[in-house]
């Protein structure tokens, strides 16, 4: 699938986002887990609410049983109302447990078994002995203090990350349980010795025992609460619970002080067990009270950590979408410049592509694109300069091409006028010869021979001569056409350079440059055609230059031996004897002259039909 440069940039931007969503799915996704593990917190202290009242309930329903069983001065009803109120407070539990119940799994089988224990522990109540309903009460007291532990330990109560609300849930799940269950220890086994006035060896011990204890979880309890003060941002906090942990710490040192003043450092027990049951009452009240402050107060801090994360989660949202709109705004308004720009370059490089040199490109980004732009008009300029450069370069090429047809020209009406002068003087040397064969045939008629062998080799002197100076000039000629193809081969070189540098630009150019590349490529050839005619023809004037040596040499040989005649038929004029072979030399001497004009003639020849061929190319 082919898409254009802004989709392509546009796909870009958006891959750029995902992995903004993936942070602000995995920073949601983190705090949801917060958020759901303070909720879930808040779901277990909705259990401790009632337990709190089943764990006053059920311990005090085991002091009046043993109370009812040992003095009878508890009624029937006030136990029935008793046990109608435990009775709510399962109700209550089973109330939440359908609101909350999906998220803790073992609750409603707990729940279940702590209702089934009470409900046959208030059916045989009166039936039991004192012992057995001692047994049977702390039993059931043990398994809803382990429900309270099961509360907090699948509620993530157990686990709550923050250090005060940690110590303020050991205090509502660990500290408060124990010791409300220490001090209705306590209170049971103090009425029971102030019922019978009388203090066993072991009672005291278990009194020793269960004091110690409650003495010990009351200063946990305590230095709980210290901690969470020490380890809260809450300023609040201190002072909501101050109160209830001094009051439960005087009723509770209350409570021990008279335990210890009127049973273990005293010899005779004469304590009414209502004092006691009242103070022990007080205590536990108090207790309670500390538990329901601190429970309130656990439950506002949870409460502003799950409210703090989800104005977190709404604030980390909001603004991850406003840097992805802005992203995405920024990204928007980049892509638009960069296709604009490269929209731009695209329609200027079609208007070089039509021929259209005179265009500019105008890109101020101040980045690569417009370096990009000031390159391509760089480009587009060299191109038109190379493209006036290559047209002077061509129009010098046919001017000199011109010159070299003129100059091919005259040399060709010269060859011609040498060439009709070596055929007279090839005429001449056959009279001559002709004349020496007639003079050794009639040596009777020798002075008139030798006057006419005189004034021949006088007119084939001066013919020799004529022909001399012509070959001269014909030499001469062929310098000044050598010097001409010099030139034409430095223009052929210099257009082959500026051919070499035309493609090396039009390259750089890349496809905006193959059109001139092509102009470039056939100045390339022109030039190489050039060179090797320019090449051809020094060749051929060298081979002219050669011959026309020869035949100066020749005609040189000619004169002298023409001189040589002319002295032979003064001689003759002296002495007849000699003009047989005076003539005979003679004789020898037209003949060579006369081969070496044919010679001469047929190099001429050539030389007209090169001279020929140098026209033909210069004009193509």
């Amino acid at each position: 699938m082919k898409l254009n440069i802004s989709s392509k940039l546009t796909a870009v931007v958006l891959a750029l986002c995902i992995p903004i969503v993936i942070l602000l799915y995995l920073l949601v996704y983190e705090k949801n887990i917060a958020i759901d593990f303070g909720q879930k917190e808040i779901k277990g202290n909705d259990y401790l609410i009632p337990m709190r009242k089943a764990l006053q309930h059920l311990p005090e329903h085991k002091v009046l049983s043993y109370r009812k069983k040992t003095t009878g001065s508890v009624s029937t009803s006030t136990l029935a109302n008793l046990e109608a109120s435990l009775d709510q407070d399962i109700k209550e539990i089973e109330a939440v447990d359908k609101r909350h119940g999906s998220g803790f799994k073992q609750m409603s089988k707990k729940l279940n078994e702590f209702k089934t224990g009470w409900a046959n522990l208030k059916s045989k109540v009166d039936m039991l002995s004192v012992s057995q309903s001692e047994e049977r009460h702390t039993k059931l007291i043990a398994g809803l203090r382990d429900l309270i532990v099961y509360t907090g330990n699948d509620s993530n109560l157990i686990l709550d990350p923050d250090l005060d609300t940690f110590y303020l849930m050991d205090v509502t799940l660990i500290k408060i349980p124990t010791k409300v269950d220490y001090l209705y220890q306590l209170q049971a086994l103090a009425e029971k010795i102030a019922i019978k006035k009388g203090i066993t060896a072991d009672e005291k011990t278990q009194l020793v025992v269960l004091s110690g204890l409650i003495t010990s979880t009351l200063n946990d309890l305590v230095a709980d609460h210290e901690t969470a003060y020490q380890n809260t941002a809450d300023k609040n906090l201190k002072n909501e619970l101050t109160e209830n942990v001094n009051a439960t710490q005087n009723s509770t040192k209350n409570f021990l002080g008279f335990i210890n003043n009127s049973m273990l450092n005293t010899g005779k027990i004469e304590v009414p067990y209502l004092q006691v049951s009242d103070l022990a009452s007080k205590a536990v009240e108090a207790s309670l009270d500390n538990w329901d402050s601190t429970l309130k107060s656990e439950n506002r801090l949870i409460q502003s950590r799950v409210d703090k994360l989800n104005n977190s989660k709404v604030s980390t949202i909001t603004w991850v979408l406003i840097m992805t709109l802005a992203l995405l705004a920024l990204g928007a308004y980049l892509v638009s410049i960069i296709v604009k720009n490269i929209q731009k370059l695209d329609d200027a490089a079609k208007k070089v592509e039509a021929g259209e040199l005179g265009v500019q490109v105008d890109v101020k980004t101040g980045d690569e694109l417009e370096s990009l732009g000031n390159s391509f008009n760089a480009m587009v300029t060299n191109i038109k300069d190379l493209i006036i450069d290559s047209e002077a370069s061509r129009e010098d090429a046919v001017s000199n091409s011109i010159n070299l047809e003129s100059l091919v020209k005259e040399t060709s009406t010269s060859v011609t006028q040498i060439k009709q002068n070596s055929e007279v003087v090839s005429d001449n040397a056959r009279i001559v010869a002709e004349a020496a064969s007639l003079s050794v045939d009639i040596s009777s008629d020798g002075e008139k021979a030798v006057t006419d062998s005189i004034e021949g080799v006088e007119q084939i002197k001066t013919q020799i001569e004529q022909v001399a100076t012509k070959i001269l000039e014909l030499s001469s000629q062929t310098q000044a056409i050598g010097k001409i193809i010099s030139t034409v081969d430095d223009i052929a070189k210099q257009s082959r350079f500026l051919a070499f540098n035309a493609s090396i630009e039009a390259s750089k150019a890349g496809e905006f440059g193959k059109g001139f590349a092509i102009v470039a490529n056939e100045i390339k050839n022109l030039s190489e055609e050039s060179k090797e005619a320019t090449k051809r023809i020094s060749e051929i004037l060298n081979e002219i230059q050669e011959l026309t040596n020869t035949s100066v040499m020749l005609t040189e040989d000619a004169t002298k031996l023409a001189d040589i005649g002319v002295n032979l038929s003064k001689i003759a004029g002296d002495t007849i004897l000699k003009l047989v072979d005076s003539i005979q030399n003679s004789s020898d001497a037209a003949y060579q002259i006369s081969s070496s004009t044919i010679e001469q003639k047929t190099s001429l020849e050539q030389l007209e039909e090169s001279m020929r061929r140098i026209s033909f190319v210069s004009k193509n």
